[in-house]
C-alpha cells in the first residue's frame, strides 16, 4: 500500500511541477484562441505570422507556463461545451469573443483571466515583433543601423 500511495504522490508532483508536453487538442485550442485574438484581416494573423509557434515553443520550455496553457485549454472547451457541447476549436467566431470576453471579465486572479492575459500579453509581443506586422501600422521599422548615424556624437548647444 505505501509503495502506491507513494507512486500516486510522485505522479501528482509531476503533473503540477513537470507536466507533459501539450496534446494535439490542447495546440489546437490554442491555435484557435489566437486566430480569435489577432484574426486575419487586410493583415496577416498570428496564426500567418507563426505565433502559435512561438508559443508553443515557449510551453515546451517552461513548464509553469505549458501548465497554465493546460488548465487554460480546459477551460475554455469545457465553457464551449456550455454552449454547444463542443471544443473551442469548433465554435462559431462569435461565441469564441463571447468565451474570451467572459474570461476577460473573471475576477483578477482566476485562472480565466491569468490565462487569457498572458496568452494576450504573448500574442501581441511576439506577432508586432515580426516585420510582416508593422506594414499596417506604417512603421518601417527601427532607424539603426541605417538612420541618424551621428546618434553617437552628442548634441551641440542651442546658441
Amino acid at each position: 500500500m505505501g509503495a502506491g500511495l507513494l507512486a500516486t504522490s510522485g505522479y501528482l508532483f509531476l503533473e503540477v511541477f513537470r507536466p507533459s508536453q501539450l496534446n494535439h487538442r490542447e495546440t489546437k485550442t490554442i491555435e484557435a484562441l489566437l486566430g480569435t485574438l489577432i484574426p486575419d484581416d487586410e493583415t496577416p494573423g498570428a496564426l500567418k505570422l507563426g505565433v502559435s509557434e512561438m508559443i508553443l515553443s515557449k510551453a515546451a520550455t517552461q513548464n509553469k507556463y505549458r501548465h497554465i496553457i493546460k488548465k487554460g485549454s480546459e477551460w475554455l472547451d469545457r465553457e464551449a461545451g456550455k454552449l454547444s457541447s463542443t471544443d473551442f476549436t469548433a465554435l462559431r467566431e462569435e461565441d469564441r469573443d463571447s468565451i474570451v470576453a467572459r474570461a476577460i471579465e473573471s475576477p483578477t486572479d482566476s485562472l480565466p483571466r491569468n490565462f487569457l492575459e498572458l496568452m494576450r500579453a504573448d500574442a501581441f509581443e511576439f506577432y508586432y515583433s515580426n516585420p510582416r506586422s508593422w506594414a499596417q501600422l506604417g512603421y518601417n521599422g527601427p532607424p539603426q543601423p541605417n538612420g541618424f548615424m551621428d546618434y553617437y556624437k552628442p548634441r551641440s548647444p542651442r546658441l
